[in-house]
């Protein structure tokens, strides 16, 4: 199926418009329903063995599979050894490259452009601007947030009989009724918002600077001290219990923050390994910051922040993968790895890196292209590298449609998420998206369709169609014929698009800032 078939008539072809699926028990976007409509007795086919092995699986062990999200932190694409990393860059990921040799690396994984919209597309498996998350959530923001009336992942594993938790970065808003503990979670450990802002704290001095293994701008000109910036710290609690604030952010907690996290993970597998009900644990590491460095992995022949960060988490990686195996869970446990977006170029060389263009907050390549890899032993086959494309959002889907629960996602909203189990359990060819929709924020920057990309507005005249395959580098747009063969099919993806968001507004969020808890006066 090529790029020839962006041309086929979409929703037009289905019902007038404001259609709402009554086959799906989810209400997908348009492409999707034209997708199936050309593929639905391809995938009906292929869905019966698909429950067959996960039937036979729930046999075997007694329950249905555990699940592991890892969210790491701004990894670009060719970070990881795996990816064209790794020694290249200055450091070894020798546990992140065994994941992959062991599972399936995706070739094809895209991710919002920030942090805050990714981890938004991975817990509702909707585009982050249906929710009106629009970009990163500074500290102290307030009125912003994962809402309740969104349906998460841990919501519907919960309703599936897993045990639930949460360890690291949040990131989805700090009001009541946002943190994780009242999205599904029964327990976590998180920090309110990006560990990295601690150099930002009210308390810090300029002289917090031990640690490093080398300096970044914004440490060198933290802000004057005793400014009144409240970044949070390190929250914990369980389901039905007042969040609890742990620790501020400081550097000393920063520093040690992945491996602490990882600690808390471990734990929680081991306490929930032998259990009747399987667990969902949700690991989202401080990854690949700028900022300060675990001190027992800074000696690294990069000498940056950056490798010592991705040396920490890479060991931290392996840590789980070995517990899983030493419990003898690993077969009944899918783990998924993933990076949150690309890397932030504005601290080079102690971010991170990537040799595709763009970075984070882009819609090209480099900022939403990452690397991402699934680990299943005994159920996904060794050794897979696929180009099938596959998005963040589509983790939700597939998780409940493994925990049996994709029935239970609300059809009154559009879920963007694919469910991929033909892909993790068939192999390579068997994806059920060939497209993306790409959001900067509020904007529709670009539109991926097979090899095609299309970009909305490009800020260069007649650049604004490229083939990926032929070009991920995104260096050479189709000049000579300024993708008009492809612009009218394109234009029929987004009019349907955009058909869709009539009948499903987007939800509307205004953020405003918390008044600072104390008077500060800089004369002083």
């Amino acid at each position: 199926m090529g790029c020839s078939r962006v041309g086929l008539t979409l929703l037009s072809l289905l019902v007038p418009l404001g259609f709402v699926s009554s086959t799906f028990a989810i209400q997908p976007d348009a492409e999707y329903l034209a997708r199936e409509k050309q593929f639905g007795k391809q995938w009906a086919a292929e869905d019966e063995p698909i429950q067959q092995k996960l039937a036979a699986l729930e046999k075997k062990f007694g329950k249905k599979p555990n699940i592991v999200f890892i969210l790491a932190d701004d990894i670009g694409y060719t970070e990881l050894g795996s990816y064209g990393g790794g020694k290249v860059r200055g450091f070894a990921t020798p546990n992140l490259d065994r994941m992959a040799d062991e599972g399936m690396r995706f070739l094809s994984f895209y991710s919002e452009p920030s942090c805050t919209p990714t981890r938004a597309a991975l817990m509702t498996g909707r585009h982050p601007v249906r929710m009106g998350l629009l970009g990163v959530l500074f500290p102290g923001t307030a009125g912003m947030g994962l809402v309740d009336e969104e349906v998460t992942v841990a919501e519907l594993l919960s309703e599936a009989g897993y045990t639930t938790g949460m360890f690291g970065k949040w990131h989805l808003g700090e009001d009541p009724g946002m943190t994780p503990i009242e999205q599904g979670f029964d327990e976590a450990v998180w920090s309110e918002g990006n560990p990295p802002w601690w150099g930002f704290h009210k308390g810090v001095k300029r002289t917090d600077n031990a640690g490093y293994v080398n300096m970044g701008a914004f440490a060198w000109a933290p802000g004057p001290e005793g400014f009144p910036y409240d970044t949070g710290g390190i929250m914990s609690g369980k389901k039905g219990e007042e969040p609890k604030l742990v620790a501020p952010f400081s550097l000393e907690l920063y520093n040690t923050m992945d491996t602490d996290v990882a600690d808390g993970v471990i734990d929680f597998v081991e306490r929930n390994a032998k259990s009747e009900k399987p667990f969902f644990v949700y690991y989202a590491g401080k990854g690949n910051h700028f900022w300060g460095a675990h001190p027992d992995f800074m000696n690294q022949p990069a000498g940056t922040n950056n490798s010592a960060q991705m040396a920490e988490h890479d060991h931290n990686v392996g840590r789980l993968l070995r517990k899983l195996e030493e419990l003898g869970i690993a077969k009944n446990t899918l783990v998924v790895w993933m990076s949150d977006n690309g890397p932030m170029y504005s601290m080079h060389p102690h971010g991170g890196y990537s040799l595709l263009r763009g970075e984070k907050g882009d819609t090209f390549e480099g900022g939403v292209r990452v690397p991402g890899m699934v680990w299943w032993p005994g159920t996904i086959d060794q050794g897979q590298e696929t180009v099938d494309i596959v998005q963040v959002s589509d983790m939700f889907t597939t998780a409940a449609s493994i925990a049996g629960v994709k029935n239970k996602i609300p059809n009154d909203r559009v879920t963007d998420g694919i469910d991929q189990s033909a892909l993790l359990l068939l192999g390579e060819g068997k994806s059920r998206r060939d497209y993306i929709f790409h959001y900067n924020k509020d904007k529709l920057e670009a539109v991926r369709k097979d090899q095609m990309k299309y970009r909305t507005k490009p800020k260069e005249k007649h650049k604004n169609c490229y083939n990926i395959q032929h070009d991920p580098g995104e260096r050479y747009p189709d000049i000579s014929r300024y993708c008009l063969w492809a612009g009218p099919g394109f234009g029929r993806m987004i009019q349907e698009h955009k058909a869709m968001i009539e009948k499903f507004p987007h939800r509307v969020q205004k953020g405003y800032q918390r008044e600072f808890d104390y008077p500060f006066d800089p004369m002083k």
